[in-house]
């Protein structure tokens, strides 16, 4: 999945603005979801300007995109994305 397949899906799967898509790609292409996430939450949550909560929710909706999209390249490496 690229970029924009990314932050499209987050939008469609959160209600998040286009906007906070990109905001939420850059801090996800800045910091690999690995381990604690709590500084990942706390970042999403200062630049959306959110509670904890909310960051949260969309974070771990992140992580189901990107896990997603990994498992579907194991299944077919040379598909297409």
């Amino acid at each position: 999945m690229d970029k924009l397949g990314f932050i499209s899906e987050l939008v469609k799967k959160t209600g998040i603005s286009t906007e906070d898509g990109e905001k939420v790609n850059e801090i996800f292409e800045s910091n690999p979801p690995i381990g604690d996430l709590g500084g990942i939450i706390a970042q999403v949550a200062a630049k959306l300007g959110i509670g904890e909560e909310q960051a949260k929710g969309i974070v771990e909706k992140a992580k189901e995109i990107i896990g997603s999209a990994i498992l579907d390249k194991l299944k077919n490496p040379f598909g297409k994305q």
